[in-house]
This record gives structure tokens, sequence and C-alpha cells, in this order.
């Protein structure tokens, strides 16, 4: 919507305002800028738990995870992973080490 906005108005702009209209959007996109640096929070490197506390919506990575485990478990995944000898060994236990089921460890095994 933005954008067809953008496109209907910068003809009308560039007949009225001329050079004005090039100011005006380098405005809006430092304004943007400004916006972003102070108001946005990082999110660089956070894990999705962590990501949860930073917007206030706190289980939700967990509920995704088990939701992730009951999908790889219905498609075999889990299986194919043991055959391979890749990943922990009891993956249903929800309380076991976060860090063995992450798709990063289990590309480093492969």
């Amino acid at each position: 919507m933005s954008n067809f906005i953008v496109g209907q108005i910068t003809p009308d702009m560039l007949k009225r305002i001329t050079y004005g209209t090039f100011i005006f959007f380098a405005a809006m996109t430092a304004g943007g800028a400004v916006f972003l640096w102070w108001y946005v929070p990082e999110t660089k490197r956070l894990t999705l738990k962590e990501m949860d506390v930073v917007f206030g919506s706190v289980g939700v990575a967990r509920a995704d995870d088990q939701r992730m485990r009951e999908i790889n478990r219905e498609i075999g995944l889990d299986d194919a992973l043991r055959r391979l000898g890749v990943g922990s060994q009891d993956r249903s236990d929800s309380s076991g080490d976060e860090q063995s089921r992450s798709p990063e460890r289990v590309e480093e095994k492969i």
C-alpha cells in the first residue's frame, strides 16, 4: 500500500516542489533510521527464548520447541537421526539439554 501511495504522489510532488521531493524522501528515510536506532530493540545473536523476554511473550519459544519435537516425531525425523547417530537419544524430555537439540549442533555432527 505504501509503494502505491508513493507512486501516486511522486509525480505531483516533482511538478510542484521539484528537487524538494528528494529532500522530503531523504528526511523521511533519515527519520525512520533514527526511530529504528532508538526504539527498536537489538535482536542479533539472541535465541528465541531470549527474544520472548525482550518482546514480553514468555513461553512462546518453549511451546514452539515442543510443537517442533511433535512434528519431528510424527514425520519420523527423530528415528532417522537416531539411526544416523545424530542428536539426543531422548528428545521427548523437555527438561533436557536445550543446546543438544539446536539445529546448529545437528549440522555440526552431520
